[in-house]
């Protein structure tokens, strides 16, 4: 199975994400030891949702989740109601596919080794049945020797014969025994090697997780710094909106100030016009009484 590569920008998914459930009942994957990320999730409330208890950190070491977070059940098995909270989300493509690959080389080494444990069975099988009848074989020998003996108590008997046979059989038996101890050794052998290349596998897929691991917690780290930097400038914000709010009171105050000192120029202005019509009005009423002075005395 592998995945198709796509691009995801999406960074405004929740912390926290619930896993997929057949008949509302979730089912738990194979997890792996981390010491960074274990025990009761206290933080966060995300309570297990039939008990209302703290959930249980652990970490996925299965299939393409491998190495992901999440919160499960705290109870007992018996008890364990199957609740599964994601905090990590899913891995990209390429790397579901690398730990797919992995997984299908663990699955073949597996498969291999148990075809390499039947084999050997047989083989040993085979071998301890043959060792069984060259052990009836001789002690059927030994037996057929010991009734010619007491049949022949009278008389000389040349055993060479019969020992060459005994020592033939023994040592056929010692190299069917020698042959099977090489053979059982071999496949020892060739067992501590397909061992040992799991084990390498192994560390693999745990150095990847332990990877995976510090580069979630970086990421963490780094979204705690952006958060303190934002809040930062928010508090920043505050104050200058403050201050901005402060100065403009002042101006609409100073604004009300000069209001005042128009409308106190208005009505000193009307008051000069009033004043400056008197002034003409009484200018008018000289210039009549001058003229009529002036009549008079050329009359």
């Amino acid at each position: 199975m592998v995945l198709e590569d796509e691009s995801s920008d999406d960074h405004s998914s929740p912390p926290y994400m619930h896993s997929s459930s057949i008949d509302g009942l979730n089912e738990v994957p194979f997890t792996i030891e981390d010491p960074d990320y274990k025990g009761l999730e206290l933080d966060v409330m995300s309570p297990c949702e039939k008990h209302g208890m703290a959930s249980e950190r652990l970490v996925a070491f299965e299939g393409t989740d491998t190495g992901r977070r999440f919160l499960a059940c705290a109870q007992s098995e018996g008890s364990n109601c199957g609740f599964v909270e994601w905090v990590d989300h899913q891995w990209p493509p390429t790397m579901q596919n690398a730990l797919l690959k992995l997984w299908a080389m663990v699955e073949d080494a597996k498969s291999a080794r148990v075809n390499d444990n039947l084999e050997n069975s047989f083989t040993i099988h085979h071998l301890t049945e043959e060792k069984n009848k060259l052990e009836a074989n001789y002690d059927k020998l030994v037996q057929d020797v010991h009734e010619l003996m007491n049949f022949q108590e009278d008389k000389v008997v040349d055993f060479r014969h019969l020992q060459s046979a005994i020592t033939y059989q023994q040592e056929v038996r010692k190299e069917l025994t020698d042959d099977m101890k090489a053979k059982m050794a071999t496949e020892m052998a060739k067992k501590d090697a397909e061992t040992q290349q799991l084990t390498q596998k192994y560390e693999v897929l745990l150095n990847l997780t332990r990877a995976q691991a510090t580069v979630i917690q970086n990421l963490k780290l780094n979204k705690m710094k952006e958060k303190q930097v934002l809040t930062e400038a928010s508090m920043n914000l505050e104050l200058k909106n403050a201050e901005l709010t402060k100065c403009q009171e002042k101006l609409t105050q100073e604004k009300l100030e000069l209001k005042l000192q128009v409308a106190d120029l208005l009505k000193g202005n009307k008051k000069h016009i009033e004043e400056k019509w008197q002034l003409e009005f009484q200018n008018e009423k000289l210039k009549e009484k001058f003229r009529g002075i002036q009549a008079i005395l050329e009359k």
